[in-house]
This record gives C-alpha cells, sequence and structure tokens, in this order.
C-alpha cells in the first residue's frame, strides 16, 4: 500500500475487530452513540496516507493502551518514533505476565457477547441520531460533547436521515419532529413547509 492510498476498508474492520478483542466493552461503549459504518469510514480518510510500517506499530502497540484509542490518539500512535526511542524500545525488556485465569476470560467473553448481541438483529437505520439528539446526553446520562453533536446533526440532516425521517411511521414523525427541524436550523437548511402526508386542511387547522 502506497503513501498515496486510502486505507482498505477490510483492514479498519480487522483493525476493530483486534481493538474489540483487547478492549472487549469499553470498546463497545466508546461508539454506543455513534454510527460504526461512518466512524470507520472517517478512519479510513484519516489514516490515509500513513506509511505501512507506522500503521503496523500502532497496532503491536495497542495491547499496551489502558483504554480503548479514539481516532486522535491512534493517530499520536502512528507518529513516527525518533531513532533513539527506537534503539531504546529494542532493547527493552518485556516485562514478565501470568497467564489469565480461564473463568475470568469466559466470563469477560460472556459480557462482551452479551453487550454486542443487540446490535446483531438490528436493521440498519439512522434513528440512532435522532435518539441521540432527542436525549441530548449519552448513554451514561453525560452531556454530548461537540464532535458527537456535530456528528449527529450531519447524520439527521444526511439525505439518508431525511430518508429515514420522511419514511417513519406518523407518531415516530411527531416524537422527532422537534429534533428535525432543531437539527436543520443548526445546519443552516430551510424547514419543511409541511409534514408528510399532512393536507393544507390539516395545516390550516393547526
Amino acid at each position: 500500500m502506497s503513501a498515496s492510498q486510502a486505507v482498505p476498508e477490510a483492514w479498519i474492520v480487522s483493525l476493530f475487530a483486534r481493538m474489540q478483542a483487547i478492549f472487549g466493552a469499553r470498546f463497545a461503549a466508546l461508539w454506543a452513540d455513534a454510527d460504526l459504518d461512518l466512524v470507520k469510514r472517517v478512519w479510513a480518510e484519516a489514516l490515509a496516507g500513513v506509511p505501512p510500517d507506522d500503521l503496523r506499530r500502532a497496532v503491536a502497540a495497542l495491547p499496551r493502551e489502558k483504554r480503548p484509542p479514539d481516532l486522535p490518539r491512534f493517530l499520536e500512535a502512528c507518529e513516527p518514533v525518533p531513532v533513539a526511542q527506537r534503539a531504546a524500545s529494542v532493547t527493552a525488556r518485556l516485562p514478565l505476565y501470568e497467564r489469565a485465569d480461564p473463568e475470568v476470560v469466559d466470563a469477560s467473553l460472556a459480557r462482551m457477547q452479551a453487550t454486542l448481541a443487540p446490535l446483531t438483529h438490528e436493521e440498519p437505520s439512522l434513528r440512532w441520531a435522532f435518539d441521540v439528539l432527542k436525549r441530548g446526553t449519552a448513554k451514561n446520562g453525560r452531556p454530548l460533547t461537540h464532535e458527537a453533536r456535530r456528528i449527529a446533526i450531519d447524520a439527521a440532516t444526511s439525505s439518508a436521515g431525511r430518508a429515514f425521517y420522511a419514511n417513519a411511521a406518523p407518531e415516530l414523525r411527531a416524537q422527532h419532529r422537534a429534533v428535525f427541524d432543531a437539527a436543520l436550523r443548526a445546519r443552516g437548511d430551510a424547514l419543511p413547509s409541511r409534514e408528510p402526508g399532512e393536507d393544507d386542511e390539516a395545516q390550516e387547522v393547526a
């Protein structure tokens, strides 16, 4: 892979699978409120041009990370290592470690499978973006970061988000109408003149 080529999608999928295996439920929680397909595309674009040796070094360093890395942290790990530091790391001795208790491993895997199980039965949908904006917080109750809110707004006002909203059941559109209007205003887009399915008489009565 040359520096001018984008990172293949299969490589990103493999990278995310490796991080899931290393960090378990903490990795799943990191992206609980995100569209994973969008996240992977952003990672592929951001890592385009990173030399293969730097990518391999960052992947090899993952088990030494204290928490699952977000994209900025992974990019830091891809930065070239100074020659002096590289030489020191070659001579450094690896610490001894004890083999994990099989019961602890099985329990951890069971928790991971339980966390990921609901995702395997869900159809791809941008409803998550509307739910995040309506809730106004992450699933753990913490306020949304500026970046998380921006991503949710971009998703809700994208062509796919507009299609989801337009094709949703009337009661679901009613739940998300204020969220959709606010997202459009945040993007500076014009608000729809009326809801899908509304007739002129209904508008006049309203």
